[in-house]
């Protein structure tokens, strides 16, 4: 059956759009009523083919994406044949933005449904908690609305948000490795967001961290701020930077430049355009702040077994703007916050963090600090030639 449905921003009417209740596609684009607060860069051309195709996108990416560990046991549990209705049937509510979607027929207001000021279901377990949705989440969830694929979960504790994260392989090492470079980034003083390792009752490891975005402030991913504007023959780096400075935010350069550093000296292989960008005032649209770093679980060979370590290198797959996390170190400047003697004791931050894993092989923690120390010596040669 058709419906017309509402992107919403807080309580401001972004875009009307028809969607097929039975198989959730959307039909077709209504009236773009906000474009300021569109949830996606859309350059000004009046596309609407090319809107609707980005909004297609949003709607669906909003939701659990289909590399989700536990993808399949959700669906079943809820009854559910595609992802989108999960989405739908909770309004596309996130603890991220301030965006939602509803259909025009309801009269819901953003101060009833938001997950900033009204109670989620949670599971408590005499104080463990567990990165997996679970049967007592029957209600609109921001768990339904969560980005990535290893199991995890939104819970409040103490009247807080914090967002819990599994791991999807048998090394578990994702939730060590968000310590790591919270404890790293803690000694080099980069801002960043701050990530506790805990386990369950069963001993079984996750990661633990507060919300970033609050009921005024919330997240906007590098892609939104890179399609904002046509990018030209400038590369992509150059062209984040650019549209940061005219919208008010300054020292970007530096910021962007840890995140690279950083990546490289972890081997952080899942820095995508989706898990960096700016923090944006929601009322005035105000651009605040680079966001502080996070999601570094996928680094230090998190995916691979004990007994895989032969071919191992010190470059890593890096998505933010382009192949290689070694070559990214091409555009950076000398940070401010490195020395040789903050190098070392980097390597001892990654050494103590991987001997806290039991499922880890001596040889694989020596063979991951060998490599750790070879992509410090790298780094510090680069910043030496950038020195002369």
């Amino acid at each position: 059956m058709r419906k017309q449905y509402i992107v919403k921003h807080k309580n401001h009417d972004v875009l009307l759009f028809d969607m097929d209740d039975e198989n959730f596609n959307i039909l077709n684009i209504g009236e773009i009523i906000d474009k300021e607060r569109l949830p996606f860069g859309l350059p000004d051309t009046g596309n609407i083919a090319q809107c609707a195709i980005q909004l297609n996108a949003w709607i669906k990416g909003r939701g659990l994406p289909d590399t989700r560990k536990d993808i399949n046991k959700i669906k079943n549990l809820f009854r559910v044949n595609d992802k989108t209705e999960l989405i739908v049937k909770s309004y596309g509510l996130n603890l991220t933005d301030h965006y939602w979607v509803h259909k025009t027929e309801e009269l819901p207001k953003w101060e009833q449904v938001n997950y900033f000021d009204n109670v989620f279901d949670e599971v408590k377990q005499k104080g463990n908690y567990d990165p997996v949705i679970d049967k007592s989440v029957n209600s609109p969830s921001p768990n339904f609305c969560v980005d990535g694929s290893i199991e995890k979960r939104w819970v409040i504790i103490d009247g807080e948000r914090f967002l819990l994260k599994g791991s999807r392989y048998a090394v578990m090492q994702e939730p060590f490795n968000e310590m790591i470079a919270s404890l790293i980034m803690d000694e080099f003083g980069v801002e960043h967001v701050n990530y506790r390792l805990k386990r369950t009752g069963e001993g079984i490891p996750y990661s633990e961290c507060k919300t970033m975005s609050d009921r005024t402030v919330e997240f906007i991913n590098a892609q939104w701020v890179i399609n904002k504007e046509y990018s030209g023959t400038k590369e992509l780096y150059e062209h984040f930077i650019e549209i940061c400075g005219k919208n008010g935010i300054s020292g970007v350069k530096g910021k962007l430049d840890s995140m690279i550093a950083l990546d490289f000296l972890m081997g952080n292989e899942d820095r995508h355009r989706g898990n960096f960008g700016i923090l944006r005032n929601a009322d005035t649209l105000e651009w605040v702040d680079i966001a502080p770093l996070f999601d570094n679980g996928n680094s230090l060979f998190f995916d691979r077994g004990n007994e895989d370590i032969n071919n191992w290198g010190i470059d890593s797959l890096g998505k933010a703007f382009g192949d290689s996390n070694r070559l990214q170190l091409n555009v950076i400047n000398n940070p401010d916050w490195y020395s040789s003697g903050k190098g070392n004791k980097l390597v001892d931050i990654v050494e103590y963090g991987l001997k806290l894993n039991e499922k880890l092989l001596s040889g694989r923690i020596e063979k991951t600090i060998e490599i750790t120390k070879k992509r410090k010596d790298v780094f510090e040669g680069v910043l030496k030639n950038k020195q002369r």
